[in-house]
């Protein structure tokens, strides 16, 4: 189990366990694994697509940062 928070382009990630924004909490390699961090890393270069309760990633799992 990880507990280091996941960090990408100097901002802190955080994931929503609810799915509606009520949850929010530090992100960490078990619940954002590489790949996702690979997708959210590309949303933060590109400007993103984050909205008011987060980004959600095609894991279905919502980020914020």
């Amino acid at each position: 189990m990880t507990t280091e928070q996941v960090i990408i382009e100097g901002k802190k990630i955080k994931i929503d366990a609810s799915g509606v924004g009520h949850n929010w909490k530090a992100a960490t390699a078990d619940n954002c694994p590489a790949n996702i961090q690979e997708e959210i890393a590309a949303e933060i270069i590109d400007g993103g697509k984050k909205t008011a309760k987060g980004y959600v990633a095609s894991n279905g799992q919502h980020y914020s940062w």
